[in-house]
């Protein structure tokens, strides 16, 4: 009798090992610019979250369910983003949507998240994403609202007054100009401002009438390609002021896109790109060093903050499971997600029913100049 009772215990063992075993995957859809004029945000994204999902699996997984991620490629358009969100959400049943990277493709699927009750957590830098929050989509990166106040409070230790803001026409580069035009004069400060599509080919007219306009520093805003044409054509009409790129430029590809014209102009970063221009004593550094050594050792090369992002996110879902007490799906995510508090590689997060995006308290930011073709501390 009792040994009948072991084979049951044992046959009820290998049983229930059995149905633990087949448990379906949690599945993440990475949608991200893999390809085209924005894969310098997307590719480090994709290595980024595949670090984390092989780690996760590494350990067990989440819950005793493997963690599997299933890359689409936006190719940086809001309309193909449209297309393969509604193919991740309807067709491959995923949990969670990871991006996109960049803001128009972000305004574009956030409405779709919402409707079809998928989490999703972008990289995109625009406070527009998140602000007023939706239920279903969070945020990553250091949005504007974020960023601006900081790149003033540096104009104003170095006693600017008068800004050319060149602006791209998209939802990155129109999201910064309404929040310049609203902070500036509370530094004390005047806009001048002229735009431009992020596709254009040469900006010589518009860097040339911020030259006349006689401002003390040129701020451009934009994500790739326009910048680096932008640092050409100053360049070559001898532009004489301080020329700041946004934190949508903190990247090794905008080095290698602008060349020599890039040299002794400035760019605001996220401390992914350098993390020793960050004080010791921030309260983020730590986190931020050791992502920062984690990516370097599995990929053999410097993460960017793009990179940085999508560590975050994955490290805000690693966060949020653990406190999921049942089954893991598209709501206990979303309901874990919103309750997540963490000091991450981007900045502290904080999220609530109001706020999906990063904490605005003593954002690790940096601001680093190029020299001989390399970002250094200013």
């Amino acid at each position: 009798m009792k040994f009948k009772r072991i084979v049951a215990m044992v046959a009820a063992g290998i049983t229930a090992l059995s149905v633990h075993a087949q448990q379906p995957p949690v599945k993440i859809a990475a949608v991200y610019a893999i390809t085209g004029p924005v894969a310098p945000y997307g590719v480090p994204q994709q290595k980024a979250v595949q670090m984390r999902a092989e780690q996760i699996n590494e350990r067990g997984g989440w819950k005793g369910r493997k963690v599997e991620v299933v890359f689409y490629d936006t190719e940086g358009n809001g309309n193909k983003a449209v297309q393969l969100v509604r193919k991740a959400i309807e067709t491959d049943k995923v949990d969670l949507i990871l991006g996109p990277s960049t803001t128009g493709e972000a305004l574009a699927v956030a409405p779709i998240a919402n409707s079809s009750r998928v989490p999703m957590i972008t990289h995109s830098g625009a406070q527009s994403v998140v602000d007023p929050a939706t239920p279903y989509v969070f945020q990553t990166a250091q949005y504007d609202r974020v960023g601006v106040p900081v790149v003033l409070k540096e104009f104003q230790k170095k006693g600017f007054k008068k800004i050319a803001l060149l602006t791209s026409t998209d939802g990155f580069g129109q999201s910064g100009l309404v929040l310049f035009k609203e902070m500036a004069p509370k530094y004390g400060m005047t806009l001048v401002n002229e735009q431009f599509d992020r596709q254009d080919t040469d900006m010589t007219a518009q860097v040339l009438r911020a030259r006349q306009a006689n401002a003390d520093v040129l701020m451009v805003w934009s994500t790739f390609p326009a910048p680096a044409i932008i640092l050409r054509n100053a360049k070559a009409m001898g532009y004489p002021k301080p020329i700041y790129n946004s934190f949508a430029m903190a990247s090794q590809e905008f080095l290698k896109q602008s060349g020599a014209s890039s040299e002794n102009t400035f760019v605001m970063a996220a401390a992914m790109l350098l993390p020793a221009a960050l004080p010791d004593a921030h309260p983020n550094k730590a986190v931020i060093m050791k992502d920062y050594s984690t990516f370097q050792a599995r990929f053999k090369e410097a993460p960017n903050p793009s990179a940085q992002h999508a560590m975050d996110a994955m490290t805000i879902v690693d966060a949020a499971v653990g406190r999921i007490s049942g089954a893991i799906d598209r709501e206990s995510l979303r309901d874990a997600i919103e309750k997540t508090e963490l000091h991450g590689a981007n900045g502290q997060f904080k999220f609530s029913p109001t706020v999906h995006g990063v904490s605005d308290e003593d954002p690790p930011i940096v601001f680093l100049k190029v020299v001989n073709n390399a970002f250094t501390p200013q």
